[in-house]
């Protein structure tokens, strides 16, 4: 790996019957200028109990060991592979037995889209419901997982899409096995950026739902602000349409730095609510997420409303 260059290994999941998630990251950066860093990242969804947590330690990138086969990371105390997460830091604690589930990968984009160069980033969901019990601690707060539902997640690339929101439902209400992963972007091809592309893929009753090229957006639009996002598409005979928002106190401020050294911030909760529609080739569904889908948004600038907690 060669700078620049940056890498994510993540997991979120989501308890089963109240609003309350976590959300765990080994990152990797290599930036063009700049040192290279290896950051552990635990947040805590719990803002109608213990509050908004979040925590990031920076490591040196020798103590990181990121490898393909088998599948797995490590930075300094800390681990995460297909079947389990552990880390020890100052001020967190976590040991999770992760389920995979039977369902395939999810892939956002096409096959020629993972080995081209543009686009700069690449996103896979290795299991898209993945079942979660264990423990973890962050600061004063301390959660027991049972039975929780969430995702393995796996990002990389040269450089972050320089403006985007993303969602992903992990399990809808009453519709446990199916899933939504979905990115309205503005790429860009040198300081140029580029219109927004919305793509998805919805897994509903034995169906792939699915856009992956810039091309086949062409039949897609969605337009977001903090923190409320429509979008809709058609492909293969079916019509989708969707809705994700969220209530600021919901809502975790980070701080990303780009490849170029440069911040971006980043607002995520794993708490929004989703609503899908969908039609064609027999098929005609609604879909909903209560306080349970992950709505995330990149941008150049602080929203004013929601503390950048780390």
């Amino acid at each position: 790996m060669m700078p620049p260059y940056y890498e994510s290994r993540f997991i979120r999941a989501n308890h089963p019957d109240r609003a309350q998630a976590i959300w765990l990251r080994w990152t990797l950066l290599l930036p063009v200028p700049g040192e290279p860093v290896a950051d552990v990242w635990v947040m805590l969804f719990d803002p109608d109990g213990s509050g908004n947590r979040a925590l990031k330690v920076p490591h040196s990138v020798t103590a990181a060991d990121y490898l393909s086969d088998p599948w797995s990371a490590r930075i300094a105390d800390s681990v995460i592979d297909d079947v389990h997460a552990q880390g020890v830091l100052e001020g967190a604690t976590w040991d999770l037995a992760i389920a995979p589930g039977a369902e395939r990968a999810v892939r956002l984009l096409s096959d020629r889209g993972y080995k081209a160069r543009f686009p700069t980033a690449k996103t896979m969901v290795r299991h898209p419901l993945a079942r979660f019990d264990g423990s973890v601690a962050l600061g004063e707060s301390h959660v027991a997982i049972k039975d929780w539902t969430g995702s393995v997640n796996h990002n990389w690339g040269s450089r972050h899409t320089p403006a985007y929101a993303f969602g992903q439902v992990c399990g809808f209400d009453g519709q446990p096995n199916s899933s939504l992963e979905v990115v309205t972007a503005h790429a860009a091809v040198g300081p140029l950026r580029l219109p927004a592309a919305t793509l998805f893929v919805l897994r509903h009753a034995g169906w792939d739902v699915a856009v992956r090229t810039v091309l086949a957006a062409r039949h897609t639009r969605g337009s977001y602000e903090p923190f409320r996002w429509s979008f809709s598409g058609r492909t293969d005979g079916f019509e989708l349409r969707g809705e994700i928002s969220a209530e600021p106190d919901d809502v975790i401020g980070l701080t990303y730095t780009d490849t170029n050294g440069k911040p971006k911030y980043c607002y995520n909760t794993a708490l929004a609510d989703c609503r899908i529609t969908l039609s064609g080739n027999g098929v005609d569904a609604e879909l909903v997420a209560s306080r349970r889908a992950m709505f995330e948004i990149l941008t150049d600038e602080r929203h004013s409303t929601v503390p950048v907690l780390v």
